[in-house]
């Protein structure tokens, strides 16, 4: 008997269709499995068979032939284990056929028939909803990340479980729901709540990192506010110990609270890294990436024979710190190239492109010198010239032109380190962003000022006469690239939001300029 069941696979960021076609015949027993599956999906039919067994079904004794559709499509996901399951009830008449047109369905089997999470579960949710399924089953484990797709969506524990909800139309399921215990619909939640493993919403985890406990260093939190609230590219340059870390470390606490739609496109990214209930958890505060400086290439930017999201891409929409920057392998440091421009990756594999969104505020911790004591008031630099320059050439030009602000940073006094006055706290910070940011949105700017497109400049940038003459000539004593220009413009427009000024003045183009012409 013929069966088909819908199911989808995870390619990159997206969710794909596939159609599990399942017929047994007259024959030796046995599963045979075509339409391009990794040796992934083929394992998976002792799995199943186990799985059929221990819920207390009787395994075909016919020969059963799965052909996954389409057949170009490569399928490297333990997501289609309960379909194929399913399928072959289907086929043996244990299931009601003319139902699985209704559903979709993915999960991994374990071999006493427990459904087991899967990676990329939430695209592939939302795929399938926007191909009109009246249902989706899911695993209880993927309950999480699923509340954010919305719609009719069930988390099961076991085959059996599945077995049951998918025999029934899914709009009677939808009606009775709430009564019935086996069958656990998973409840949509809005997109600024998060929820636990049981699919109940509930507080924010408390942070105790807080820029209270950095002791001094006003101008760096200064600076922190400037790049958060615009979303620019800092690079901090000091000796051993004065802080460069803790700074970077409590950077996501004062950058806005997500969109509903930047929260999505987070969860979908932690989705696809296996990683979905952490998503979920992250209401107000952004991811944090610190990669060791021995990452290779692949592990920041992503790749793979079935690419996967690197460092940048987890970093999407938060903040990537990258500490010794000097320290990292200058191919890997000039991957960031593209990705900083386009805030996307696309890796080609096989004839199709795979595109990764990597839309983060990066900032980088470099020490002056390999010693980190050149300039130290207090510590004799030991480094040679031809140390100090075979260290910074790490950082090439075409990335240095790419970093909005630079500063430096010195070591803070022992009377400023003990006198318990402690500057701005980050809840003070957080709301200098969002004033900010808020003023921005009110101009009619509804993305980060580092974002500002090159052709809007004039629309948003717009400088008067005054300050078009010193522009101009800071552009000529700084040797100024035409993006370093731009890029200055954009951080002084920065500056302005956060004096809610409409004009850019002089003011804010001179301490834009202090941040681009910093420690290089």
């Amino acid at each position: 008997m013929y069966s088909r069941t819908r199911s989808a696979v995870c390619l990159g960021m997206d969710g794909r269709d596939v159609f599990v076609e399942t017929d047994i015949t007259k024959g030796l027993p046995g599963i045979g499995m075509t339409g391009l599956a990794s040796t992934m999906v083929m394992e998976s039919r002792e799995r199943i068979k186990n799985a059929i067994i221990n819920s207390g079904y009787e395994f075909p004794k016919g020969r059963i032939m799965v052909n996954l559709t389409p057949a170009s499509l490569r399928k490297n996901s333990s997501c289609l284990d309960l379909p194929i399951a399913v399928g072959i009830l289907a086929s043996e008449g244990c299931i009601r056929s003319r139902m699985l047109d209704k559903w979709g369905v993915i999960g991994e089997l374990a071999l006493d028939g427990r459904v087991l999470g899967v990676e990329g579960a939430l695209p592939m949710i939302l795929h399938m909803n926007d191909t009109g399924l009246k249902g989706i089953i899911v695993p209880e484990a993927n309950r999480a990340e699923a509340a954010l797709a919305g719609g009719n969506i069930y988390a099961v524990t076991c085959l059996r479980e599945c077995a049951m909800l998918i025999s029934t139309d899914p709009e009677e399921v939808a009606a009775r729901a709430d009564e019935e215990k086996l069958l656990c619909r998973v409840r949509s939640v809005d997109a600024m709540d998060f929820v636990d493993a049981d699919g109940c919403v509930i507080e924010d985890e408390a942070d105790d990192a807080d820029f209270a406990d950095i002791a001094g260093q006003e101008n760096a939190k200064r600076a922190v506010v400037i790049a958060a609230a615009g979303r620019h590219g800092l690079l901090m340059v000091g000796s051993p110990g004065c802080g460069k870390t803790m700074i970077a470390g409590r950077m996501a606490g004062v950058m806005p609270a997500m969109t509903d739609r930047e929260l999505l496109e987070t969860a979908i990214v932690r989705s696809v890294a296996g990683r979905g209930t952490d998503s979920i958890r992250l209401r107000y505060k952004r991811p944090f990436r610190a990669p060791h400086h021995t990452i290779g290439r692949a592990g920041l930017v992503g790749g793979g024979s079935y690419p996967v999201p690197g460092e940048i891409t987890l970093a999407h929409n938060g903040v990537l710190f990258l500490d010794e920057i000097c320290e990292f392998k200058r191919e890997v440091i000039e991957s960031l190239r593209l990705p900083l421009e386009d805030k996307r990756i696309t890796h080609f594999r096989k004839g199709e492109a795979f595109i990764f969104p990597c839309n983060f505020q990066l900032v980088m911790a470099a020490n002056p010198c390999p010693c980190g004591y050149l300039g130290d008031p207090d510590r004799e630099c030991t480094c040679t010239q031809a140390d100090i320059e075979r260290y910074r050439r790490k950082l090439s030009g075409p990335i240095i032109d790419r970093i909005d602000m630079k500063i430096s940073m010195e070591k803070v006094g022992y009377d400023e380190l003990t006198s318990g006055n402690r500057g701005m706290t980050t809840g003070e910070m957080r709301k200098q962003v969002e004033s900010a940011v808020r003023f921005a949105s009110e101009s009619g700017r509804h993305f980060f000022n580092s974002e500002i497109p090159d052709h809007e400049l004039e629309q948003w940038c717009r400088l008067g006469s005054e300050e078009t003459k010193f522009m101009n000539r800071a552009y000529d004593v700084f040797a100024m690239s035409p993006r370093g220009c731009n890029r200055t413009l954009k951080v002084a427009r920065t500056i302005a939001d956060l004096d809610a000024s409409k004009d850019i003045k002089t003011e804010h183009l001179a301490e834009a300029l202090r941040y681009r012409m910093g420690e290089e």
